[in-house]
């Protein structure tokens, strides 16, 4: 028996397969399959302030355990060396309970700037001083100083990334609003809108858990998050200390405003009768839309409801619909209207009805085996209507009054093929031979 094999069955003698003292730690881990948001703040404090639930967490997230899953791989770590933390993914916001979140709930320190927008609710001047402008905390915030500098937003260039400080030696004596300050990008937006939420000064040597009120979470000093439904939402931060597991949670209530976005819609309906330069009339349909625009092709735009509009060049025409809610949100629909020629169908250029068997009757080729319901029409020189048809049949040349169509004689005929959302329009002429 090898030395390598000896060594190996010692290991087990003494504490069992890796897979098992990992079933073992799951097992005791209270509470960690669906963690609660204090589930989540004990497990934050580990070290002096954690317990049997913070060191079950730690177990799991923290390389101080036996061994730690990176990735994919397993890495052993001797519990006697020092702690080496991991840096989480930047950019990355998690849910709480993943695997991602596990790891970065561990990370110590965090490179952040504390730079705000000309659109941002709350100037950093205002968040040290624990104040965020449309919002009530619910710790009692301090009144906006007048004193408090503007100069934090007086452009949208981010001002030079800020350093950690170290945590100051009375923070468990301050304010909630300043022990864990922090701001927003923009207050209120819309349905499916990126957020940027940040604290008001970065500190050395901490632990971060962001609360969106939405059901989600996230560990980042910075994160960035979307709201999927609209509403108002409350934003909670707490911030832990290494070094004793001193928690500090600061909630703003109705920090956040999200806007339902509308529902832009339309169809269409074309002419009746046959046009080389035909008509349409744009059905707007949006629904909670105080406004609409029309875009088509790309180019002319109009505005209204509903609107008339000639398309002069045959083919596809791709036809938008912006429409606007009275709080500035936005959606586009967007269709393809066809509007097309004898080219457009297979219309055949010739017709003679003299009975010699060629080119005695009239249909566009497609319309043979067209599956959509539709409507063929042949007009006279005045107008009248002398043939219709909504089945694939041919006209033959006759007429009203059993009168037969002469050679010479000009006819026009429209096609009109129903869509799902709406027609398509053909139309042209044919000639007697």
């Amino acid at each position: 028996m090898s030395e390598e094999r000896n060594e190996d069955e010692k290991r087990r003698a003494a504490g069992g397969s890796f897979e098992q003292g990992v079933k073992s730690a799951m097992e005791k881990a209270p509470g960690m399959v669906v963690p609660s948001w204090a589930t989540m703040q004990t497990a934050m404090a580990g070290g002096a302030a954690g317990g049997a639930a913070a060191a079950s967490w730690r177990w799991i997230i923290g390389p101080t355990a036996a061994a730690a899953l990176l990735g994919g791989s397993f890495l052993f770590v001797d519990p006697d060396e020092p702690e080496v933390l991991p840096e989480p993914e930047e950019g990355v916001s998690v849910e709480v309970g993943s695997p991602e979140a596990m790891d970065a709930v561990n990370a110590a320190d965090f490179e952040t700037e504390s730079a705000a927008s000309g659109a941002a609710s709350s100037t950093l001047a205002d968040l040290e001083s624990g104040v965020a402008t449309d919002a009530t905390s619910s710790e009692n915030a301090a009144p906006a100083s007048n004193a408090a500098s503007t100069d934090a937003v007086s452009s949208n260039e981010p001002s030079a990334p800020a350093k950690p400080v170290e945590v100051p030696e009375d923070w468990a004596e301050l304010p909630a609003e300043k022990a864990a300050a922090f701001g927003v990008d923009i207050d209120k937006a819309c349905v499916g809108t990126e957020i940027g939420f940040r604290m008001a000064r970065p500190l050395k040597d901490v632990r971060v858990l962001w609360n969106f009120g939405d059901g989600q979470f996230s560990s980042e000093s910075e994160p960035h998050h979307t709201f999927n439904a609209p509403g108002t939402y409350d934003i909670t931060l707490s911030v832990t200390r290494i070094s004793d597991g001193l928690i500090r949670t600061r909630t703003i209530e109705n920090l956040v405003t999200i806007h339902p976005n509308p529902e832009a819609d339309f169809t269409w309906d074309v002419p009746n009768t046959a046009s080389l330069d035909p008509t349409v009339a744009l059905r707007d349909r949006s629904r909670d839309a105080a406004s609409v625009l029309w875009v088509m092709d790309g180019e002319q735009t109009l505005e209204g409801g509903s609107v008339d509009f000639n398309f002069p060049r045959v083919g596809e025409h791709r036809v938008q619909v912006v429409a606007s809610s009275p709080n500035g949100c936005q959606s586009v629909a967007d269709h393809v209207l066809e509007v097309g020629g004898r080219f457009g169908l297979g219309g055949s250029a010739r017709f003679s009805p003299d009975g010699d068997g060629r080119y005695d009757t009239f249909l566009p080729r497609k319309l043979l085996t067209e599956e959509r319901p539709f409507v063929f029409r042949i007009e006279d020189g005045t107008g009248h209507i002398v043939f219709e048809t909504t089945a694939p049949k041919a006209w033959d040349g006759s007429l009203p009054g059993d009168d037969r169509a002469r050679p010479g004689q000009t006819f026009a005929w429209t096609a009109v093929i129903q869509g799902d959302v709406g027609p398509s329009y053909f139309s042209d002429e044919v000639v007697v031979e």
